[in-house]
């Protein structure tokens, strides 16, 4: 009887033994670290300086009689190249418009007719796409300019960065903007892309407005030609 005991004991150790030795390891999720705030936007101030090519959107909600461009969307180059469709404000009435910007030359379409070469310098007073993705005037240069940043949340697989952009570098990407204003930046983890910038500022009625710039399809193929 003593002998079966031992036994019994034996076997109930090694199911112990054995049970202990098959436990199942959990493997912990990796999370993002988050980077400081300056640094981010230094990195993707870098990145955006280098992208050649890109899909845009630019669109304004609430009263800034002073910005001329309601929406605006199409394609644009670093070499200064761009062409799509924009809403903008002409003696009170918004106004539809094709437009092709190309070897600086601007080439306008509106609801009737065909494209009709005009200044290209009228592309600066109105809404000029092109400087964009020009490093001195761009989105490089506003996120290299952005006061008291702070990294505020994420979105998907982008952080949220907010912060003060001053009136003359805003000023420059977006004709009309004469004030500074407060802005949400999103900046993919990867890579450190801009893909969308959203300006708030004080609207001519006394409620906020905002301007919001997406960006898509960095440094793919584009072609850009004159109208024939």
């Amino acid at each position: 009887m003593s002998t079966r005991r031992a036994l019994a004991g034996a076997f109930a150790l090694a199911l112990l033994v054995l049970g202990g030795c098959s436990s199942t390891t959990t493997t912990a999720t990796p999370t993002a670290v988050t980077p400081a705030a300056t640094d981010l936007l230094a990195d993707s101030s870098s990145a955006m300086s280098s992208v050649t090519s890109a899909g845009f959107s630019l669109k304004v909600e609430g009263q800034l009689p002073s910005v001329t461009v309601q929406t605006a969307q199409g394609v644009l180059t670093a070499a200064g190249d761009a062409k799509g469709t924009a809403t903008i404000v002409q003696f009170g009435q918004l106004i539809e418009a094709e437009f092709v910007l190309v070897g600086g030359e601007l080439y306008v379409k509106g609801a009737t007719g065909g494209f009709a070469k005009v200044p290209a310098a009228l592309a600066g007073t109105l809404y000029d796409p092109s400087a964009i993705l020009d490093p001195g005037k761009g989105v490089a240069k506003v996120l290299a300019s952005v006061q008291n940043p702070t990294i505020t949340g994420s979105d998907g697989g982008a952080w949220l960065v907010g912060g003060t952009v001053p009136a003359t570098v805003i000023g420059a990407l977006v004709p009309g903007i004469s004030t500074d204003v407060t802005a949400v930046f999103t900046v993919e983890m990867t890579g450190a892309q801009l893909s969308a910038a959203t300006f708030t500022l004080n609207g001519a009625d006394g409620k906020p407005a905002t301007v919001t710039v997406e960006l898509s399809d960095l440094n793919q193929p584009v072609s850009i030609s004159p109208p024939g």
